[in-house]
């Protein structure tokens, strides 16, 4: 049996020889259901691509660089859990093309930016996919400066566009703090990352906006930033309520926060959902097991990184940057009801 080339695969699927390449090398010019046709014929057929050749000839290693961050605190072990599903849905939007994933363990932004540069001047990778933007972030502007193909996990304030996908923070914190309101709290913390990352700012921006609309006055007191970790949520409810006037409702960042916060109301004898109405945030589930189970915004994570793996593939195709910029609304997942501030009555 002859060997299978593009120009037989051409044939059998009645494509053009273009078409066929394209879709062979995972081109996101092709739409997903013709490249599975001409891949399954592909594979039917026998054929193989010499990607050593192929690597020689385009210059490209047809590799995608993840940076994945590590704590160097072995108890921040709620990290993995997240970064787990997020290759996942990476690994899964490439599954098809000729890319395969890389990933490369950062510590901080220093290592981080070390990374980048073996990755762009020595070839390690065609593209980068990272999370956790910052205010004026380095990683940012050296991939720009370098033309070097990224996309992030989150908006950025970069003057000049480029591909992401992002969780509506701002929106997801409005509604939180808006629905907590209109319930009659006045006094609702915000359990926030640190400032320096760009959703946590517009998390605090939504926050801010809906106690501005109900005629709250904004108590700095009230916000607690830190790493999104459980300890974080313990340490912000044991400053909370050594306030004179405790919050009777907290709004976490995410669902190892939350965790935190359950564990520190119990031991203090705080009862969740009548002392203390706790909202979180979050795209893991996991909030459903907690005791009691917290009312979520809820975005699906495996969404989220399957289009990071997909807006990478188009960016590696020349895709202008508005074409792969993404920003998903939260799903409110109520686990527990309405609860009315102690002694308030709600608005209307």
């Amino acid at each position: 049996m002859a060997r299978a080339t593009i120009k037989s695969i051409a044939k059998e699927t009645g494509y053009s020889v273009g078409t066929v390449s394209n879709a062979l090398r995972g081109a996101a010019s092709v739409k997903s259901e013709t490249r599975q046709e001409i891949q399954a014929v592909a594979t039917r057929l026998g054929y193989r691509v010499n990607m050593d050749g192929l690597k020689l000839r385009t210059n490209k290693s047809y590799r995608i660089a993840v940076l994945v961050s590590v704590s160097p605190d072995a108890a921040e072990e709620w990290e993995g859990v997240e970064f787990t599903r997020i290759l996942a849905g990476i690994s899964a939007a490439l599954q098809g093309s000729r890319y395969e994933m890389s990933v490369f363990n950062v510590a901080d932004i220093p290592d981080a930016m070390t990374t980048l540069a073996r990755i762009v001047q020595d070839g390690l990778a065609d593209g980068v996919i990272f999370s956790g933007t910052l205010h004026d972030d380095p990683r940012i502007a050296f991939l720009q400066q370098h033309a070097f193909p990224f996309v992030t996990m989150g908006m950025s304030d970069s003057k000049m566009e480029h591909a992401y996908v992002d969780f509506d923070s701002q929106a997801a914190a409005f509604d939180a703090t808006a629905r907590l309101v209109r319930l009659g709290h006045r006094r609702i913390a915000l359990v926030n990352p640190p400032a320096e990352l760009i959703y946590a700012t517009q998390r605090q921006t939504g926050y801010e906006q809906a106690l501005t609309d109900g005629g709250i006055p904004i108590d700095s007191a009230l916000i607690f930033n830190g790493s999104t970790t459980a300890r974080t949520g313990q340490n912000s409810f044991d400053a909370l309520m050594r306030l004179p006037d405790r919050p009777t409702a907290c709004i976490c960042a995410n669902e190892a926060m939350t965790l935190g916060v359950l564990s520190a109301a119990h031991a203090a004898g705080v009862r969740i959902g009548r002392d203390l109405v706790v909202i979180s945030t979050d795209d893991l589930q996991l909030s459903r097991y907690f005791v009691p189970p917290t009312s979520t915004y809820y975005v699906p994570i495996e969404e989220t990184s399957r289009l990071l793996g997909e807006y990478m593939l188009k960016a590696l195709d020349g895709a202008n940057p508005s074409e792969t910029q993404k920003k998903i609304r939260a799903t409110l997942i109520e686990r527990q009801p309405d609860t009315p501030a102690l002694h308030t009555a709600p608005t209307k």
